[in-house]
């Protein structure tokens, strides 16, 4: 038996797209999500890069991001309400963590993450802590009152 039938071909040749009110929509769409916070497609990238080139490094330390610790990352990310923000640096931390930053000026938002142990996350100016707590699985919102004062 042959699926190559008449009945099985599309005919594309006979469909006409003005007459039948079909307007294709472009090939790259920006996803809804990421639309509300351009800087969150930055991040995620720079997530996905800083798994993708993490090593052991003898005598320095294991900068290796397990997907779990990658996971919990997004779901940072991912719990931030701002839309204006400045993409931010990313960057492997020994023990498998990842260490999030966004700069204004003399201002900073440190967030760190570590598998097994939580979120870190730490405000600061000229680099000294203003303020710092750790965050819960349930906390992560908590991040978007260091980010109020940073924002403006």
């Amino acid at each position: 038996m042959s699926l190559i039938t008449p009945e099985a071909c599309a005919y594309l040749d006979r469909i006409k797209l003005d007459s039948e009110g079909f307007k294709p929509k472009a090939v790259l769409q920006t996803s809804e999500v990421i639309d509300k916070r351009p800087w969150l497609a930055c991040a995620f990238a720079a997530l996905l890069k800083v798994q993708r080139y993490g090593r052991f490094e003898p005598g320095i330390g294991d900068f290796r991001v397990s997907d779990d610790t990658l996971n919990m990352a997004g779901r940072v990310l991912g719990s931030i309400k701002y839309r204006h923000l400045p993409n931010p640096s990313l960057s492997a931390l020994p023990g498998g963590g990842i260490q999030i930053t966004w700069v204004n000026g003399v201002e900073a938002v440190e967030v760190n993450v570590f598998p097994g142990e939580g979120v870190g996350v730490a405000r600061l100016i000229d680099d000294v802590p203003t303020k710092a707590m750790e965050l819960g699985a349930a906390e992560y919102e908590r991040l978007n009152e260091f980010l109020a004062d940073f924002v403006g």
